[in-house]
């Protein structure tokens, strides 16, 4: 199946600005939190203790919010650029204006998400190690990523798609605003689909898969001291 055109370019564009944001964040928080001292054995052994007790079973019953709360996350930063069209509504004079200010909220979502998503890793490498990040974030993290990265792909496209069809009919006096609504939803609908069945993956491993894997590095990490 040939991929859309410029799809790598606009890609390569929110994992950038992903990217950013993550480093931005973790940038802070080794200003802020540069003191902090690595778990000594009883605070470890306290922490595996919790995670086994408290986390594991309350994981169980997380996949529906997960699974909602990150796809809801995905298709915000796929459709609320787009929102800047119904300012083209009302000045079809702006849609040289108003085609950057959607990139450009693209690019801000996705600085955000970055900013926002790991804000704990920083913290976490100083009292644990670089084996409790990999089996926190890498299992279910990669694939929500990519997710979200599609999101603002997708995002992308369609905004040129949607450029070159105001830029065609906007002067259509039949033109109505549900038919720009139908012109994003045929746009969006099979990203948004794929979106969120990635999601559902990832909720499945963080709830299932993770928790376990956590669990075994605790157990690994307690038998070395």
């Amino acid at each position: 199946m040939k991929l859309p055109d410029h799809f790598l370019r606009y890609f390569l564009i929110a994992a950038a600005f992903l990217i950013l944001g993550i480093l931005f964040v973790i940038v802070q928080s080794a200003v802020v939190n540069h003191h902090l001292p690595p778990l000594n054995a009883t605070e470890l052994r306290l922490r595996a203790d919790y995670h086994s007790h408290v986390i594991m079973p309350a994981m169980e019953k997380l996949f529906p919010k997960l699974l909602f709360l990150n796809a809801g996350v995905g298709l915000f930063i796929l459709i609320v650029p787009l929102s800047w069209v119904w300012v083209w509504w009302f000045r079809r004079d702006l849609l040289d204006t108003i085609i950057p200010l959607m990139q450009g909220t693209v690019c801000i979502l996705m600085w955000a998400l970055g900013h926002n998503s790991f804000t704990k890793v920083y913290v976490t490498y100083r009292l644990l190690s670089w084996k409790m990040i990999a089996t926190m974030y890498l299992p279910h993290g990669w694939i929500e990523m990519l997710a979200f990265v599609l999101a603002g792909t997708s995002a992308f496209l369609t905004i040129d798609a949607l450029k070159g069809y105001l830029q065609e009919n906007g002067n259509r006096e039949s033109l109505h605003p549900g038919d720009i609504c139908l012109f994003i939803l045929g746009r969006v609908w099979k990203a948004g689909l794929v979106i969120f069945i990635l999601m559902a993956i990832a909720a499945a491993v963080e709830c299932r898969v993770t928790p376990e894997l956590v669990r075994s590095a605790y157990n690994a990490a307690l038998q070395q001291l």
